[in-house]
């Protein structure tokens, strides 16, 4: 459900001021980060949410994901210096392991994969310009002592695609306020939205107070699982992935950045997402990771040492989990006979399921025992099943690759028909590698 009407949040002062944390250093940016309130300015009404034309991708709440339970041995976790953290694999939508991964921590700039999420989304609806010109306070913002900045000046007037990608590679705060002023009015407005948006995904846990991120509010929060999800969603947008997944990118107006995100170059596979880090947030890092076909998210907060945490997450979640595939949608690994004719069996949908390494996973094969003719090509005749250590965890249909028609020597068919529907009954076992 799309909100337009949403309770504003109010800045804390009666300007928008920046202070520097002083007693701690960025590893991001060999400085300190401090807060920074949003524009006091407020307007009655926040915009309506641009509409992202697609649908999501999880579907089932935070709770629903925890629950979930991964078939086969319960490896066990790697030790992290994280205060939260959760390993999400998205094929499966379960979360193979995690450090209180429902509890609400402070996220630093991890925040603007939601202030970029709603700028692409803006852009692909046509809300906004494809341009925008720095105010004053974007200025101030971009400016605050300790802060990551893009060296933004007032009056500069900047490509909104290009503003994105140096955000997301290089952190620039004032880049956000920016972007927050371009699309909503001011940025308390587009708090507003970025709200809305979380809860439209079901991110109950997950609270903005700005654009950025740099913020001592402990009433901007999010769980390490939320901003999974979160990760998830933005990295649907092409532009957004290659830009996170950049080790280095020519943005354009603000020229070659380098990407933050050391995990691009620390660890094989690696493909974005999003660092952040504050004295009072620590260490934080949304990852993406791919290999031998599977992707993962890692999300770690207040972490220590995100590299080293992080790296661990994925070695645990390629090395002590698997995702056996034994078929793929449209494969025909069986067939259904008549007497008058046979017709390939097609796999509907794939087979597929993570499961804890050294389980013990087989299909079975299941047809229908009487199928009359005619059948229409798409008419289900069976199912094939997975089965892991001896539970069911995985189905798909059957389906008849083409129409058979009926016979015309319908007697001798039909008895031929009813030995075969006997057969038909016993089912097919196959052991599957994991």
């Amino acid at each position: 459900m799309v909100l337009s009407l949403l309770t504003l949040l109010t800045a804390t002062g009666p300007t928008a001021t920046a202070r520097a944390q002083a007693t701690a250093t960025d590893p991001e940016t060999t400085s300190t980060e401090g807060s920074v309130t949003v524009d006091p300015s407020a307007p009655a009404v926040a915009p309506t949410l641009p509409e992202s034309g697609l649908d999501p991708l999880v579907t089932a709440s935070p709770d629903e994901l925890v629950a979930r339970p991964v078939p086969g041995p319960q490896p066990e976790a790697p030790g992290l210096t994280a205060s939260g953290a959760v390993l999400f694999d998205p094929a499966d939508q379960v979360v193979l392991t995690g450090v209180d991964p429902q509890v609400p921590r402070r996220m630093a700039s991890t925040t603007k994969i939601m202030t970029l999420l709603l700028a692409l989304e803006a852009l692909a609806d046509g809300a906004v310009a494809p341009e925008l010109t720095v105010s004053p306070f974007a200025e101030e913002v971009d400016h605050a002592p300790g802060g990551a900045s893009l060296d933004l000046e007032a009056g500069d007037v900047v490509p909104v695609e290009d503003l994105l990608a140096a955000l997301l590679l290089r952190s620039g705060n004032g880049g956000a306020v920016a972007l927050a002023e371009h699309i909503a009015g001011n940025e308390t407005a587009f708090v507003s939205m970025m709200n809305a948006r979380a809860v439209e995904m079901g991110l109950d846990d997950t609270t903005f107070v700005n654009s950025s991120g740099l913020t001592d509010d402990e009433d901007h929060h999010a769980t390490p699982l939320d901003l999974a999800l979160l990760g998830i969603e933005a990295m649907r947008y092409p532009s957004f992935a290659e830009w996170a997944g950049a080790a280095t990118y020519d943005t354009g107006f603000f020229g070659v950045e380098e990407n933050r995100n050391e995990m691009l170059t620390a660890y094989d596979g690696t493909i974005g997402i999003k660092t952040g880090f504050t004295t009072l947030a620590g260490q934080c890092l949304v990852a993406a990771a791919e290999r031998d076909g599977r992707i993962l998210y890692a999300v770690v907060l207040g972490s220590e040492n995100r590299v080293a945490d992080t790296s661990a997450l994925f070695d645990h979640g390629f090395e002590d989990y698997a995702r056996p595939t034994p078929l793929v949608a449209g494969d025909t690994p069986s067939s259904y006979r008549w007497a008058a004719g046979e017709v390939p069996l097609q796999v509907a949908e794939d087979l597929a399921r993570t499961v804890g390494s050294g389980a013990t996973v087989e299909t079975v094969t299941r047809l229908a025992p009487d199928a009359g003719l005619p059948v229409e090509a798409g008419t289900p005749l069976g199912e094939v099943v997975l089965v892991v250590d001896g539970e069911e965890v995985d189905r798909t249909p059957l389906l008849a690759a083409a129409a058979v028609q009926a016979p015309t020597d319908t007697a001798g068919a039909a008895v031929a028909d009813t030995i075969r529907a006997f057969a038909r009954l016993a089912e097919q076992r196959e052991a599957v590698a994991a």
